[in-house]
This record gives structure tokens, C-alpha cells and sequence, in this order.
């Protein structure tokens, strides 16, 4: 075996020690926040390959990452948990908490999906010679998003945060409009806001 023969040999088998060596790292520890089918159970920590993880657990919020500290500069990152460790008091709280979150933005989520429309009366503007003004129905001030979140609290129970809802800023007229609301490990559901004419308006104009 000639020189350069002896140095191709060394080389491949230096390549295969090395993607021998990332094989071995190719799974990663997550916590399920959905029970999966022959996966796991919500709140169970298991180890999955990374690029399910990466393509399919985390970004349908299905799951996530497991974080610890290690090393001499306290740095956080994900690493892999040894077999059979039983994890430590503060994680098992952190996931507890995830998983109560979960659940509670899922049932929040089923509840708005059975709302019915949300209907706000609101003063039409009126015309010059008495009656509404053609076409659009304009209204006075807005309906905005603290109006939505505020009659879903009080009609229905049903308690978000402003960033959690996606709608026009500012309703400035009479119609049905589509809401939207993101939670987070939930997905999302929409519903419907009615702007109406306030009924001592309605009558008149019949």
C-alpha cells in the first residue's frame, strides 16, 4: 500500500468515526404538550430525533424543548438528559405549568369556537336631512379591540389579553367582522362581531 492509498484509508475512516459520533447525538429530549399516538403522553419527556422535533413537534406546538444548565460559563442550551435521572423539582413545576396552560388555552379556544356573534349597538351618524347616511353606515367614535375583549369577559367568561387578538384597530361602521384569537400551545378560532344601529335608531329608521 502506497502512500497516498495508506492516507485516502486514514481519512475515510476518520469521516466515519465523525458521522458515527453525530449519530449518536441525532436525539434530543422534548416535552410532549399534546398526547401523541405512539409517541407519548402530554407532559412526558422524551427523547425524538431533532429534525422531527425541528419540522414537526415544534412547530405545531406539540412539544418542546427540554433546557438546562451546564458548564463553566452557566450557559443555556439544550442537552441531553441521562437515562434515567429523575428530573429536578423547579422542572417538573415548569411543566406542570406548561401543561396547565395548555389546557387551559385549548378549552378557551373550544369556547370561542361555539360563540355565537358578538353584537354591539352603537349610534349611526346622522345626515344632513335626518335619516342615515347612504352606503356605508358610519357610527360614532369606534368598536375596538378593549370593546371585544371586554364582552367576551363579561357575556361569556371568556378572558384574553389584547396581543392575543387579531381584528380591525378601529370599527368605524355598522357590519359583521371576522376576530381572531392565537393562544399559544392551542392553535387559534374566530368569530364574528356584529356593529349594529342602537335600537331607538332602528325603530326610527323603520
Amino acid at each position: 500500500m502506497n502512500c497516498l492509498t495508506r492516507t485516502l484509508v486514514q481519512t475515510r475512516q476518520s469521516v466515519l468515526v465523525i458521522q458515527r459520533g453525530m449519530k449518536k447525538k441525532s436525539k434530543i429530549p422534548v416535552t410532549l404538550l399534546k398526547d401523541i399516538p405512539r409517541v407519548g403522553s402530554a407532559g412526558a419527556v422524551i427523547q425524538v430525533n431533532k429534525a422531527y422535533m425541528r419540522h414537526e413537534l415544534y412547530p405545531k406546538r406539540m412539544a418542546e424543548y427540554v433546557l438546562t444548565r451546564e458548564g463553566p460559563l452557566d450557559r443555556t442550551k439544550v442537552v441531553e438528559k441521562e437515562s434515567g435521572a429523575a428530573p429536578s423539582r423547579t422542572h417538573v413545576e415548569a411543566q406542570q405549568k406548561v401543561h396547565s396552560m395548555a389546557l387551559s388555552n385549548q378549552e378557551t379556544i373550544g369556547l370561542i369556537m361555539k360563540l355565537q356573534p358578538l353584537v354591539f349597538e352603537r349610534k349611526v351618524v346622522v345626515a344632513a336631512d335626518g335619516g342615515a347616511e347612504e352606503g356605508v353606515q358610519a357610527i360614532y367614535g369606534s368598536l375596538a379591540k378593549t370593546d371585544v375583549i371586554k364582552a367576551l369577559a363579561e357575556e361569556h367568561g371568556i378572558v384574553i389579553d389584547k396581543d392575543a387578538l387579531s381584528m380591525d384597530d378601529k370599527i368605524k361602521s355598522v357590519g359583521e367582522y371576522r376576530c381572531v384569537v392565537k393562544l399559544i400551545y392551542a392553535g387559534q378560532a374566530s368569530f364574528k362581531a356584529q356593529v349594529v344601529p342602537a335600537k331607538d335608531e332602528s325603530q326610527q329608521q323603520q
